[in-house]
């Protein structure tokens, strides 16, 4: 697709939509919420990352199975007994409530990459460097540190590789190499964050009012998502203060299908929502294809 045909939704717009997100995923324990917005945010990555970024997407669900194998050995509420541990009764009920916190976690760590995919520095910056310069700046070397960790956690790692060879070492031997390796990359990140630092304190960051290079311009499109936005997030905070997401895992699970039977429309507005992204998607991808047959 030419992305020089559509333009984005305004960065307010994105960043509005995730904060919401984030804050209604967690703040309920709701099993068809969690997982309305976690395959939401997971089909985002899988449509937006390429090749080796997929791997990603992997993380994440590591900390899911980990958090459900985990809950049960330390909560052992619940009424349906599956067997014994070390005389500890290992319930159904925290298997459950176990996989949807980690579902919940992973939700959350998926949203997180999505809104540094969506928005990038520059927008962020255009967002709040007028009004909390050295937070916004904080929080930008973070997410610009991140990558070129990785990245150069990878080019020093295979550069000892290729000078130590194939050789075998010893668990003491590969224990040394790591926190070499661990040294070397807290070292340049304190390096390269103190380089950055005296850059933009000799530019003047924070002395004056900061102009912006790029100008992002409000449209129909934007007032559409910003609406949409607050009347999911509207229905949220009145379904909650009625009690309609309140779900209970112990002693028995409540029955799912009876909740989204009674509280059908509430959950349509959340779905609508979790899905914003791949509706824009589509509907681009509908409009470049009728571009492209009138050719």
């Amino acid at each position: 697709m030419n992305k020089a045909l559509f333009r984005q939704p305004h960065p307010l717009v994105i960043s509005s939509y995730y904060i919401v997100m984030l804050l209604i995923v967690m703040s309920t324990t709701n099993p068809v919420i969690i997982s309305i917005f976690f395959f939401g945010s997971l089909f985002f990555q899988l449509i937006y990352l390429k090749g080796k970024q997929k791997k990603s997407v992997i993380y994440p669900l590591i900390f899911l199975a980990l958090i459900t194998m985990t809950n049960p050995l330390f909560v052992h509420r619940g009424a349906t007994i599956l067997f014994f541990l070390l005389n500890k009764p290992i319930t159904k009920e925290a298997f459950i409530y176990g996989f949807f916190m980690g579902m919940m976690i992973a939700t959350v760590i998926y949203l997180f990459q999505n809104f540094q995919v969506a928005v990038d520095s520059e927008q962020f910056f255009y967002l709040f460097g007028k009004r909390f310069p050295k937070a916004t700046l904080i929080l930008t070397l973070i997410f610009r540190f991140i990558p070129l960790l990785r990245q150069y956690y990878q080019e020093l790692n295979q550069v000892q590789k290729t000078v130590q060879g194939a050789q075998k070492q010893s668990f003491k031997e590969r224990a040394s190499y790591g926190m070499d390796l661990f040294g070397n990359l807290f070292s340049w990140s304190l390096e390269n964050a103190m380089d950055t630092a005296d850059s933009m304190k000799a530019r003047g960051y924070g002395m004056m009012i900061r102009s912006n290079r790029l100008s992002y311009r409000w449209r129909k499109m934007d007032t559409l998502f910003l609406i949409m936005i607050i009347l999911s997030s509207a229905f949220f905070i009145l379904g909650m203060m009625d009690g309609h997401y309140q779900f209970n895992y112990y002693p028995y699970q409540e029955n799912v299908y009876l909740l989204v039977q009674q509280h059908w429309l509430n959950y349509l507005f959340l779905f609508v929502l979790a899905l914003l992204p791949l509706i824009n998607q589509v509907g681009e991808t509908i409009v470049w294809t009728i571009l492209k047959s009138k050719i």
